[in-house]
């Protein structure tokens, strides 16, 4: 694999650590002591990892934010001196990763690794993906104004029944500080929706399906920052754009929703075609439900909510009724108390509707799938009738 690893200081530099361990591994380092000279050895280079030392002329953090907006596909590794160390400012100004002055050979090795795995990543992904679009699709939001209901291992199932059925599925956590959505399938993603603002966002050459990771059940996840900090670099706009582009690639599109309401996740719920509401039959769950559907009645939402009563068991708590009476809204689906089930899924790291498609859970969500689409069948046959009406009245 070819990469191209460059250099830029206009302070002293001292290179001979860096230089000896790129040759040991039939590398060359090229080195840039002018900002002229750096905009020659960045052009027309798709796999680059630069190294910025700290500057006498401009402030390194400032002079990555530039060099990020404009050559979007440089992994920037920024060597700064221990007392500037500053990860989160760093990413937020397009880094890729940072290193202290002081670093050891371990630490200098380590580094150059991550970037020759995260360049090699890169490669695979940008010729594996050749992608038609989609004429029709649907966004799904599954969520819920109180943590710990079960909104992700839902998602996360219902993805993968889905996908089961034949659809191309994608999943996008929305939770942007502690999104969970990779975990639940096991996976340590590379590339996040963060390496996709960060590169990707308004240059239509690079398709978001190059910054997800295809999981278990043949689901595509945009998975959420590596580091919650990093959340203040993602706007409503990058969601907005996120679902728009997915929306071209697959036939469904699920977010994982965050419990917190914030502008983001307004903007999700707005560019949603249904909204999965889940809840569970205790009253403070509830009460938190009906302030939910206020707040979405407000700004005229509602219509869209499909309310789903989580950990049901029947004869336990408030009657169905009275469940739909108190939110002014029917349950569309229930989901069995299968408490055990859902644990080991999560400990395993494996869907269950993947390690325990049989059970109560498993076959809730199966149905949940297929009632979701039922409509959408209804429609083609429709559609079929009447076309098969009018070429007989037109014989």
């Amino acid at each position: 694999m070819m990469i191209n690893w460059v250099y830029f200081s206009d302070t002293n530099i001292h290179l001979e650590d860096l230089k000896s361990l790129l040759e040991k591994q039939q590398f060359q380092l090229k080195i840039a002591s002018q900002v002229e000279k750096l905009h020659n050895l960045l052009n027309d280079h798709n796999q680059t990892v630069l190294f910025i030392k700290a500057h006498t002329l401009y402030n390194e953090y400032d002079f990555c934010q530039e060099i990020s907006v404009l050559y979007p596909h440089v992994y920037i590794i920024l060597i700064v001196a221990d007392n500037m160390e500053n990860l989160k400012k760093a990413m937020l100004m397009g880094a890729s990763d940072t290193i202290r002055s002081s670093h050891t050979m371990e630490e200098l090795s380590e580094t150059v690794d991550h970037a020759k795995k995260y360049m090699g990543h890169r490669a695979k992904m940008d010729q594996k993906y050749i992608n038609l679009v989609k004429e029709k699709s649907k966004v799904i939001a599954v969520t819920n104004p109180k943590g710990g209901v079960g909104r992700t291992i839902l998602t996360v199932n219902l993805a993968v029944a889905l996908a089961k059925t034949g659809k191309k599925v994608a999943v996008i956590d929305g939770n942007l500080q502690f999104g969970e959505v990779a975990m639940y399938f096991n996976e340590k993603p590379k590339r996040t929706i963060y390496e996709w603002v960060k590169e990707a966002y308004g240059r239509e050459h690079y398709a978001i399906t190059q910054y997800m990771t295809t999981v278990e059940g043949d689901v595509s996840v945009l998975a959420a920052p590596h580091r919650p900090e990093f959340f203040e670099g993602i706007s409503e706009d990058h969601m907005k754009e996120a679902i728009e582009a997915a929306k071209k690639l697959f036939d469904v599109v699920l977010i994982d929703m965050p419990a917190n309401i914030s502008e983001i996740h307004l903007r999700c719920l707005d560019l949603s075609d249904e909204i999965l509401l889940l809840t569970r039959n205790e009253i403070s769950v509830l009460r938190l439900t009906q302030l939910y559907l206020e707040t979405l009645e407000t700004i005229r939402l509602k219509d869209k909510v499909r309310l789903l009563l989580n950990r049901h068991v029947k004869g336990e708590g408030l009657e169905l009724k009275k469940v739909e009476e108190i939110l002014g809204l029917s349950v569309y689906h229930t989901l069995p108390e299968q408490g055990n089930v859902a644990a080991s899924s999560i400990k395993s790291g494996q869907p269950l509707i993947l390690s325990n498609s049989r059970s109560h859970l498993g076959k809730a969500i199966w149905h949940l799938s297929e009632k979701l689409f039922e409509h959408t069948k209804s429609d083609v046959l429709v559609e079929k009738k009447k076309e098969k009406r009018w070429s007989l009245i037109g014989r």
